[in-house]
């Protein structure tokens, strides 16, 4: 196969991380099913767009540059905790912000002073284009989750998009795609992890089921695609 033994760096949230299903995320399953050889940033809980005391994928980012890391590929995820309204809260954790005019003023070691969930977005795309520049990139945008306000995960998985349009990212559209909606009890429980012993699926972090049938042929076929 034409990907194996080609790097993947994988960065985002704990979709992209494995979560749930014991750390066999992403990079795993592209290096099992394509022969990828993935170097993990991802981590449960982050966010694209500063929070505080949470992962940030920015920093994510910055640490694969201090790494040294050239890979070949990267696959990114991200905004499912940005929209996330927090217990008492009635706005999301982190907001939607704007997208910039133009294409400079972009600094990803500048990035605390940018916290809305569009300029850190522009801010991790526009990283990967200046210090990876020879890795093509492809983000995921998640299923249809029964644990996100309905509205509030559309506002920013189109964003995402529109992020990834304006910069030449390539984009699989899972919420559009992969036919997972998790506001289906049946899908819920077939196809997501009982993460937090309810006796149920949590409607976010897919099991390995999930992964199989839901995620991993699109994400693989765009990928081999790119």
């Amino acid at each position: 196969m034409k990907l194996s033994g080609k790097t993947v760096a994988v960065f985002g949230d704990s979709i992209a991380y494995g979560s749930g299903n014991g750390g066999f995320g992403v990079g795993e399953y592209l290096q099992k099913d394509l022969g990828l050889k993935p170097v993990k940033y991802a981590v449960g809980g982050a966010r694209v767009g500063l929070r505080a005391d949470k992962n940030w994928v920015v920093t994510q980012v910055i640490q694969a540059v201090k790494d040294g890391v050239s890979p070949d590929y990267i696959v990114f995820d991200g905004f499912t905790n940005d929209c996330n309204v927090s217990e008492g809260a009635d706005v999301p954790d982190v907001p939607l912000g704007e997208i910039t005019e133009g294409y400079d003023g972009f600094d990803i070691f500048k990035a605390d002073e940018t916290m809305s969930f569009s300029r850190c977005f522009e801010e991790v795309v526009f990283a990967f284009l200046k210090y990876f520049p020879k890795a093509k990139v492809l983000f995921f945008r998640p299923h249809n989750m029964g644990r996100r306000d309905d509205k509030l995960q559309r506002v920013y998985g189109e964003r995402a998009v529109e992020i990834c349009k304006k910069w030449g990212i390539a984009y699989v559209d899972l919420y559009r795609e992969c036919g997972l909606n998790t506001f289906i009890p049946e899908h819920r429980d077939i196809f997501t992890c009982d993460s937090y012993g309810w006796g149920r699926g949590d409607c976010t972090h897919p099991n390995a089921l999930g992964y199989e049938l839901k995620y991993m042929p699109l994400i693989e076929a765009k990928l081999s695609a790119l």
